[in-house]
């Protein structure tokens, strides 16, 4: 059975996020990039549905199915970061705080690079997107683009809270690529051109 805080409903999941002592930004911003990769999936399989002749099926299956798994995989981080800071409290109480340090980085490079991911699925989907959703598939990409881009600032917050030399020589090229990427992203400023 499914546990974490994302078997809380949404009023409860902010209630909750509101009600802590710890600003809970990674959780945040998991889910968030999970509901955007939810929009692009829907985008995705709606296409294939009603451009049949267009798609092709094992490709556009595909190309949803991928992106379920990363929507999954941002759900995963979300519950994980939910927990981290406790998980950090141990680790530093059992005088492992680097690996909870590495832990609570861990979490922003990997969403932020599943957020790249997931938009770049949907650039390479544009020329495919019905266009009865290639407006929402914008959005989701936009969203995308954002999560990316908050996820590296909290990536960024911490390696500023704690400027060790170790943490900097792992985590900077991290985020340095991330940003390469997130370059990349295309995310349109206009819907009406």
């Amino acid at each position: 059975m499914p546990s974490g805080i994302t078997t809380k409903t949404n009023r409860q999941f902010i209630d909750h996020v509101s009600a802590q002592q710890h600003a809970m930004a990674g959780a945040v911003i998991a889910v968030s990039a999970a509901q955007a990769a939810a929009l692009g999936e829907a985008c995705i399989r709606i296409s294939l549905e009603h451009q049949p002749d267009t798609l092709n099926e094992d490709d556009g299956a595909n190309r949803a199915a991928h992106m379920a798994d990363i929507k999954n995989r941002l759900v995963d981080w979300c519950d994980q970061d939910a927990t981290a800071i406790a998980a950090f409290v141990a680790l530093r109480e059992a005088g492992e705080e680097l690996k909870g340090q590495q832990l609570l980085c861990d979490a922003p490079s990997e969403i932020s690079r599943l957020s790249i991911e997931a938009a770049e699925t949907l650039q390479r989907f544009r020329p495919l997107v019905s266009e009865r959703v290639r407006d929402d598939l914008e959005m989701s990409l936009t969203l995308l683009a954002g999560t990316a881009q908050a996820a590296m600032l909290l990536l960024d917050s911490n390696l500023r809270i704690w400027p060790e030399k170790t943490l900097n020589d792992l985590y900077e090229p991290i985020r340095a690529n991330l940003e390469q990427q997130l370059g990349r992203l295309t995310p349109v400023v206009r819907i009406r051109t």
